[in-house]
């Protein structure tokens, strides 16, 4: 998972968390019963999880571009004195 993909996914679990208790806590404030509450909080948690955890393949649309490696010192310097 790229960077982007990393604030997509940070992004999609809270909006998923806050709109599922946003909802739930209406509907459980409706009708006075806050297990309710609790249970749109949990399919939220579940959805969230289900999307954020594994690495889809759109959250890596930005590859990170590693520098060239960089050759050992060590191993030169030991071939210089030889």
């Amino acid at each position: 998972m790229d960077y982007k993909g990393q604030q997509l996914a940070e992004l999609l679990f809270y909006w998923i968390i806050i709109a599922f208790g946003a909802v739930g806590w209406v509907i459980g404030y409706m009708h006075q019963d806050f297990f309710i509450v609790f249970k749109f909080w949990l399919v939220g948690v579940s959805i969230s999880v289900v999307l954020c955890v594994p690495d889809w393949p759109f959250y890596n649309r930005n590859p990170i571009e590693w520098l060239d490696s960089v050759p050992n010192r060590q191993v030169e310097s030991k071939e210089s004195s030889k």
